[in-house]
């Protein structure tokens, strides 16, 4: 039977789920999904994303493809999903796509953003990691900026020496929106905690605790011991991915193990 390529864009609050990625006995963001489409498409449907967000860890761009034999129109299939999906999770956009599409090795950049409130906050609070001391905000500027073109991630990721840590960062950032310090950080691909791993040790050097080059001695020596603390899943959100015209074959390599 003929089937086509469907790409879904996404936005899902992580905080009840323990991750993108399927697990036995667990509830995550790919099981509940999976779980409606096949409820409305009468058949099982797996999906591909462009990064398996950790367990906390939210989404305003979540990318992820599947194929389908169902003729059902996308307007009204995002509707019906939409209509069936518990409201923390909810299809933004749905397209047919290129039959070979692959969400994941297709992305040539992946933006996750990571916000720190330097006061309590009751609204929006599942939403950010609370630092209750104060930050040198030209010092977390600065700190990040070494961040930048071909890097290695292997001292700011949870993984094994084997594997390959290489990356390109397009572009970082830092916001700040009154008592908000935002991180915005672009590249081809991210690692376990990696994301999480740069803004604890941001912090640590914005807070005094640490010298102002601590991100760039654990980019030289790849050594994870020199990191500061792991900060809190629910700050951070992937909020872009970026594609191409067509599949690039450069890409292959550099796909998203995520944060």
């Amino acid at each position: 039977m003929k089937t086509r390529t469907l790409k879904l864009v996404l936005e899902y609050d992580g905080s009840r789920y323990a991750g993108w990625q399927i697990q036995t006995n667990a509830r995550t963001v790919q099981g509940v999904i999976e779980e409606a489409l096949g409820k409305i498409l009468h058949h099982p449907a797996r999906l591909i994303a462009a990064g398996r967000t950790d367990a906390g860890v939210h989404a305003t761009g979540q990318v992820a493809g599947f194929t389908t034999s169902s003729i059902m129109g996308t307007e009204r299939l995002k509707r019906a999903l939409n209509g069936v999906l518990p409201r923390d999770v909810t299809v933004v956009e749905l397209e047919q796509v290129r039959d070979d599409f692959n969400a994941r090795y297709d992305a040539r950049s992946r933006t996750y953003r990571y916000t720190v409130a330097e006061r309590r906050l009751s609204i929006g609070r599942s939403y950010v990691w609370h630092v209750p001391y104060k930050l040198d905000r030209n010092l977390l500027d600065a700190s990040t900026v070494c961040l930048n073109g071909a890097c290695n991630l292997r001292g700011f990721s949870k993984g094994n020496d084997e594997d390959d840590y290489s990356t390109i960062i397009f572009k970082n950032r830092w916001i700040f929106d009154g008592a908000l310090s935002i991180f915005e950080i672009t590249a081809v691909r991210f690692f376990h905690h990696a994301v999480r791993s740069i803004v604890g040790s941001a912090v640590k050097v914005a807070s005094g605790r640490a010298s102002p080059d601590l991100l760039q001695r654990i980019l030289e020596t790849r050594n994870r011991k020199l990191a500061g603390p792991t900060a809190p899943a629910a700050g951070l959100c992937l909020v872009a991915v970026e594609y191409g015209d067509g599949h690039d074959e450069t890409h292959e390599n550099y796909w998203a193990s995520d944060d």
